[in-house]
């Protein structure tokens, strides 16, 4: 026992590990979680590994997310035979160990490294409920994270040893990282910005290492961009313009730091100042750390350059074009950094006190984290609460998956809607997920020639679910104008309608 104390990085493989048992606790009642977005990566997976087309449940071209995630799903249906919902579990489970185990091998390199600082950072991150929101659903963010500490790790190097081997290694992660999320660009703008702040190369060389990089690092973009174009006329998908300004966006950014913190984020003043006051500091101190040239490439100084483009990008472009409401998903690439960032600082300011005064500030600092770990374990006892007996929330559970009896009527007799009639519903995810069966989503309040397609469909079937809350489609009551329109089915929480035609009886 005492030699297996002693064996090296004992504290992050032990952390690792448990960060492997709880994922795989999480998902052991209903198995991973499946969102709408998780939908549509499942669909492309799947069809990619059947067909070769890059096309989701209702044969449309994948534009609205990149390709990358389906594609790295359809490799391991290649290699394993199995479909992404039966190794799902175990495959988020060992990302989310190796995220803790590169974490923790980072941290040991860390200008201010301590084993009670990394302690605590491990445990800090081990039981971080928006982590482990990720990693308990089909998302691409599990892979994202991790393209995101080898980012930083690769530029780390590159800004010691300024070679073109690694111009070539660092572009070609956050090219990778930019076809699994669009935001990854953000990577692509902090290399850039830290390589012209770097100090061991002349201007003109500088230079062309940034041009380089650039190209390799967007290349792998430009061709997502230009398959999107060639398929959908489109380079993203259709994009609403924002309906939120910016200040608001540093509000809700702010409300998702605060859910993070012990703060109450209900409060608008609170949570705008904390978005604004934590970006603010972090740019001050990355720039202090340029200009005393003093651990400018240090993993700490990245993850801070990272956190403030990141925060500033996710507010700007939230400005210009409209998606869902911040949430801890959007915004998780910046906790790792933040938690690195802010307690680096941290510790670096407590060095610098004299030695009959540190004691104080190791007093202050362990008050502080003991209240974010406090926050941390809360809410972690409040989703393990639920998920415990019902699953994790989406579509795998329990109220969706067992409970519901629209969804128990689709799935056993979903062959009874009669072919050659169009599917619509408001969560058309759905009905793929649990029948397999294609479905256009209900048009969107604002498109006319989505509503156009809708009402001209003489043959039509409209599967509706209480459940659903989009506030952005066509409400029930403005589907049912469509005529000859009538209830079909009726449930306790949804229905289905269908328009023309002879319908079988119930």
């Amino acid at each position: 026992m005492l030699r297996l104390l002693r064996l090296k990085h004992i504290d992050t493989i032990i952390a690792a590990f448990a960060g492997f048992i709880i994922i795989y606790a999480f998902t052991r009642h209903s198995g991973i979680g499946v969102s709408p977005d998780s939908v549509v990566y499942l669909s492309a997976a799947r069809n990619i590994h059947a067909h070769g087309a890059f096309v989701d449940f209702d044969n449309r071209p994948l534009v609205i997310f990149p390709l990358l995630y389906p594609i790295f799903l359809s490799s391991v249906m290649f290699i394993t035979t199995l479909d992404p919902m039966s190794f799902a579990p175990i495959m988020n489970a060992l990302l989310f160990a190796l995220l803790i185990y590169i974490s923790g091998r980072m941290m040991e390199r860390f200008v201010n490294h301590s084993r009670w600082y990394q302690q605590i950072a491990l445990f800090t991150l081990t039981l971080s409920p928006c982590l482990l929101e990720i990693y308990s659903m089909l998302w691409s963010e599990t892979l994202f994270l991790f393209l995101l500490l080898l980012f930083i790790i690769f530029l780390n190097r590159y800004l010691k040893f300024p070679s073109f081997k690694n111009v070539i290694v660092t572009g070609a992660v956050t090219g990778l990282a930019c076809v699994l999320r669009y935001a990854g660009i953000t990577l692509i703008a902090t290399g850039i910005g830290m390589t012209l702040l770097g100090f061991y190369l002349p201007l003109r060389k500088k230079i062309f290492h940034v041009v380089f990089f650039t190209v390799i690092s967007s290349s792998f973009l430009l061709m997502n961009l230009f398959h999107n174009h060639a398929y959908s006329s489109t380079l993203t998908g259709d994009r609403e313009k924002s309906i939120t300004s910016f200040l608001d966006n540093i509000y809700y950014f702010g409300y998702v730091l605060c859910d993070w913190l012990p703060l109450p984020e209900s409060s608008y003043f609170v949570a705008f100042v904390t978005a604004a006051v934590l970006i603010a500091i972090f740019a001050v101190v990355f720039f202090r750390r340029y200009f005393t040239k003093t651990h400018f490439e240090s993993y700490e100084n990245i993850a801070t350059a990272f956190f403030v483009v990141y925060g500033l990008f996710m507010i700007i472009s939230a400005t210009l074009s409209r998606y869902e409401t911040f949430s801890s998903r959007l915004v998780s690439p910046a906790f790792i950094p933040m938690v690195w960032g802010g307690s680096s600082m941290i510790m670096l300011y407590r060095d610098a006190f004299p030695a009959k005064k540190r004691l104080w500030v190791t007093v202050i600092t362990l008050f502080i984290f003991a209240c974010f770990q406090a926050n941390q374990l809360k809410d972690d006892f409040e989703n393990w609460d639920g998920i415990k007996d019902a699953g994790v929330p989406g579509y795998t559970e329990d109220p969706w998956n067992k409970d519901s009896e629209i969804v128990n009527f689709l799935r056993e007799n979903y062959r009874s809607l009669q072919t050659g009639y169009a599917r619509y519903s408001n969560s058309d995810e759905a009905v793929y997920f649990y029948t397999g069966l294609s479905c256009h989503l209900l048009p969107h309040k604002q498109s006319d020639k989505e509503k156009q397609g809708y009402f001209g469909c003489d043959k039509c079937y409209l599967i509706w679910f209480d459940d659903t809350n989009n506030t952005d489609l066509l409400t029930l009551k403005g589907a049912l104008l469509k005529k000859n329109i009538r209830v079909l089915y009726q449930f306790s929480n949804g229905a289905i309608y269908i328009s023309s035609g002879n319908p079988a009886s119930q």
